[in-house]
């Protein structure tokens, strides 16, 4: 995500570890590139387990999104269990379902044992009907995810807050949110206790499959490994397939009085999609309410415009919004894949796994492709859903669409 803001909500926590650069060139059971989740949940299950991990990053630790203050760990948002079970059946909703709740467990679990005050919250999560959405497709939503196995799920009239008149909606408990920035500073602090290196601002050329592999980078250093994760799919030359085309994003931050909303996740099924979560300011004070979109496919409508139209939004949806303190843009990029990650295959079905999904909940999906690379780098293919997540073949070609 590329954002730009005028808020200070985007900087980084001054508590993140110091990071040398890369200096030389090395060999390592495992080299990551990409310090986004994903990637540093891996390095720090497999340095945990006792692996030489290098991460490698041409950015900052996370990246930009990374970097923000608050962010959701959800099951369910652009593709709701209904769209699942039509595309891929019911055991692969059933699948994805388990594997998102056991993504959220272990990102807490992660933060409990290593001590991170990142501000984690367990939350509902809210799925409501948009103004022109048939309440018979929130029904079919709320069969589909109670046939996916999600404990609790309840259908609802409304979602529990007052003003504005809201449409059905599903509730989904065990939902989360957390800060990210200082959730990977307490990463990078572990993985550097159990002996793996964390670098960044360093460009990574080309990766060659082999034994070992050969992560070539733009300073001409060569790091050798028995694995290698990365976030961007491979040409059979060894280079990096193009990302996919971006859509903006928009979202507010308002003020609000404490306690006017209740903590929780909200999405609304419209198009273009909508979401809402609380950050709180601190004790004593308020709260800030923040408000997402998503632009439709093929809008060019100014900025200026898509913060007018979501601030009307947001005042008529909360009653007691208050002033806006918080403004920012960014660039999603979505996959095309449905899953987690895609990986092994033609290169070698054992060296190269690629963490490629950055659309809708792409924190989840980020902890659900840390755990399966941490699975099959082991060697242990023990969680029951890692096949779902790793499809044929980690090479594409240079002038194709990646498609999973």
């Amino acid at each position: 995500m590329i954002v730009n803001a005028d808020s200070q909500s985007l900087r980084r926590p001054s508590t993140l570890p110091a990071l040398h650069p890369l200096s030389s060139g090395a060999r390592v059971d495992v080299c990551i590139v990409g310090a986004g989740l994903a990637g540093m949940i891996a390095a720090y299950l497999l340095a945990r387990g006792g692996r030489r991990v290098m991460v490698l990053d041409e950015g900052p630790i996370g990246g930009l999104q990374g970097g923000l203050e608050a962010a959701h760990l959800a099951s369910v948002v652009e593709r709701p269990y209904a769209a699942i079970e039509a595309h891929q059946g019911r055991s692969a909703a059933r699948v994805a379902a388990q594997a998102s709740a056991a993504a959220i467990d272990a990102l807490e679990a992660i933060a409990l044992r290593e001590r991170i005050a990142c501000e984690f919250e367990r939350v509902d999560g809210y799925l409501i009907a948009g103004p022109r959405v048939p309440a018979a497709s929130i029904e079919r939503e709320f069969e589909a995810a109670r046939r996916a196995g999600v404990a609790g799920v309840e259908l609802l009239d409304a979602p529990p807050i007052e003003g504005a008149r809201w449409g059905p909606c599903v509730r989904y408990p065990g939902q989360a949110h957390f800060h990210p920035a200082r959730f990977l500073a307490g990463l990078v602090r572990a993985i550097q206790r159990d002996g793996g290196r964390v670098h960044c601002g360093v460009r990574c050329k080309s990766i060659e499959a082999g034994k070992p592999a050969l992560v070539v980078t733009g300073g001409g250093h060569r790091i050798e490994a028995d694995t290698v994760v990365g976030s961007r799919p491979l040409t059979r030359d060894g280079g990096f397939l193009a990302a996919a085309a971006p859509r903006m994003a928009h979202m507010l931050g308002l003020r609000i009085p404490r306690g006017s909303v209740p903590h929780a996740l909200y999405w609304e099924s419209a198009e273009p999609a909508r979401w809402m979560r609380l950050r709180s300011q601190g004790t004593g004070a308020g709260e800030v309410l923040l408000v997402a979109a998503e632009d439709p496919p093929g809008d060019d409508d100014h900025t200026a415009y898509r913060y007018l139209a979501l601030e009307e939004w947001a005042r008529d949806r909360f009653p007691s919004a208050g002033e806006i303190v918080q403004r920012f843009t960014g660039q999603i990029v979505q996959a095309t894949d449905v899953f987690a990650l895609a990986t092994r295959g033609e290169c070698d079905s054992e060296s190269v796994y690629v963490a490629t999904s950055d659309w809708g909940t792409a924190l989840t999906r980020g902890t659900i492709a840390g755990l399966v690379i941490k699975d099959f780098v082991d060697g242990a293919q023990a969680l029951p859903w890692s096949d779902l997540y790793v499809p044929e073949a980690c090479y594409v070609p240079r002038e194709a669409t990646p498609a999973l």
